[in-house]
Order: C-alpha cells, then sequence, then structure tokens
C-alpha cells in the first residue's frame, strides 16, 4: 500500500486518514489532538501510552483515543513498526450522527466512561477487509471526488463500529517491560506543568546526570527540552480550545508570558496567535 503520512500543521480537512511503514526504529513523544483519533498497530508497537498510563498494544490492536488526551506509541527496539490513523473531527462525527439520525451511532468513538481506552483485536480477514477500505479512502481522495471519498469513509466507519462492538479487555504494560524514557515520561505526566528535572530524577531513583544521559540515548533529545515539548502540546490544544494566550500561557505551566511566547516561536515556527490559521486539528 502507498504510504501516506498526515502534516496535521498544513491540512485543514475534518478527516485525516494515514498509512505508515517505518523500517527505523520509532521513537515517539506524547502528542494530543482535538479530533478523535483511530489508531491501528498493524506490528512493531508493544504498547500504547494514554495520559500518563502505560498499555499492552499488540499487532493487529485497533485503540480508540479520545480527543484531548496525550498518547504516544512504545515500539520495540529495532522492530519494523507500521500504523494506520484516522483523525475525525467534531464535524465529521456530527455529519455521521445526522446522517445515520442516531447520536448512539458513534458511541464507541465518544464513550461515556473515559477512565479506559477501548481496544479490539482485528482478526486476519477483518485486517485485509480494513486496509482495503483505507486504500478505498486513499483512492477517493486522489480522484478529487468528494462524494466518493465521503461514501468510502462511511464504509470504513461503519466497519470499525462493528468491531467495537465487542471490545477486548484492556491491559496495563508491566514496569519492567517499560523503557528507561518511558519511565521518566510517565513521571513527567503526573505533573508536567511544574516538574523540573531533578524531580524527574528523584522520581526514578536516579541523579539528574544519569538520568538526562540515558533519557537523551533513549529519545535523542533531553528530559529539560521534552518538558518544553510536552508543554507546548498542552498550549495547542487551549489555544484550540479558544483560550487567550495569556490564558495558554498559565494553564500549560509555562507562566512567563515573554518567555512562553519566545519558546513556542522556537519550537514551533510560528507564533501563538498564528495557529488558528495553520492548524485544524492539532
Amino acid at each position: 500500500m502507498k504510504e501516506i503520512q498526515s502534516q496535521y500543521r498544513t491540512l485543514k480537512q475534518d478527516i485525516i486518514v494515514f498509512y505508515n511503514k517505518n523500517e527505523r526504529q520509532y521513537i515517539a513523544t506524547p502528542h494530543l489532538h482535538s479530533s478523535y483519533e483511530i489508531y491501528y498497530n498493524i506490528r512493531g508497537a508493544k504498547g500504547f501510552m494514554l495520559n500518563g498510563e502505560f498499555y499492552k498494544c499488540g499487532e493487529r490492536d485497533l485503540i480508540v483515543i479520545p480527543k484531548g488526551w496525550a498518547h504516544k506509541a512504545i515500539v520495540r527496539k529495532n522492530a519494523e513498526y507500521e500504523r494506520c490513523i484516522v483523525n475525525i473531527n467534531d464535524d465529521a462525527a456530527k455529519l455521521i450522527e445526522q446522517i445515520s439520525a442516531s447520536k448512539d451511532t458513534l458511541c464507541w468513538l465518544k464513550g461515556e466512561d473515559e477512565k479506559m481506552p477501548q481496544i479490539v483485536n482485528l482478526n486476519a480477514s477483518q485486517h485485509e477487509e480494513y486496509m482495503q477500505l483505507i486504500e478505498a479512502y486513499h483512492e477517493a481522495e486522489e480522484a478529487d471526488d468528494r462524494l466518493l471519498s465521503l461514501s468510502a469513509f462511511f464504509k470504513l466507519m461503519s466497519f470499525i463500529k462493528e468491531c467495537f462492538k465487542n471490545p477486548g479487555r484492556t491491559e496495563y504494560v508491566e514496569d519492567e517491560e517499560l523503557s528507561y524514557s518511558d519511565k521518566v515520561m510517565r513521571v513527567i505526566e503526573q505533573n508536567f506543568r511544574t516538574v523540573t528535572v531533578l524531580d524527574v530524577a528523584a522520581g526514578i531513583f536516579v541523579n539528574e546526570d544519569y538520568a538526562n544521559r540515558i533519557f537523551k540515548e533513549e529519545t535523542g533529545t533531553t528530559i529539560q527540552q521534552y518538558l518544553i515539548m510536552r508543554k507546548l502540546a498542552e498550549a495547542k490544544k487551549y489555544l484550540f480550545l479558544g483560550k487567550s494566550i495569556k490564558e495558554t500561557c498559565m494553564l500549560s505551566g509555562f507562566h512567563d508570558y515573554a518567555n512562553f511566547m519566545r519558546v513556542f516561536k522556537k519550537y514551533e515556527g510560528y507564533s501563538p496567535r498564528e495557529l488558528e490559521n495553520l492548524t485544524e486539528p492539532l
């Protein structure tokens, strides 16, 4: 299948679908979206982080991620990582509910109890059908036929809805299965707005220098840089939700307004004021 990747800063679409096969070791950092996400791990991932908790994720596992939840895949070292992701914003969700004339149509996507993620495992035949539906959607997009795209999308959503009629039991990843960097990220997720590198090191019972060295070896970035990126992800969520820049600065943990403006521009390449014109969804 042709690889299709999402560029969240340039796409302004109600629906985003992409497929990616990465043969190199893949290290993800937690991020979040203002849309619903359906994540499909074809192979490579062994777990998934959602809002600071780590859950098991095997081959052909399909997971629903609520809006605004920080998440990342935990990929096996040197594994070939292959996945497919569907993002759906509120407008697309409302369209589905209007056409089906039922608010229960997407209960599996929205969920009333967001304490645990919903997950199902596809069998071999379901996997083949799912990938065919993804490919059909991409072909409709390439043909630039909106009606055909919507038709393909509804078929895809109908299939996924059937899959989630019997979600499986979600299991936590055991502590010993987590990498060093994952343990660091878990500590950070507990209180990223105020935690320091020293706090993180203490949380995993090592000194600060050792914490930074091992974390950089595994992720390519320092703990301090990671903390900044995590706060920026939260800041983009608040900006998208309509909070003022000053409110966002405080809510995301930066506190110093001038520093927030400088850091945002440095890391994102655009100012907070420009976000609305560049991003939908996050």
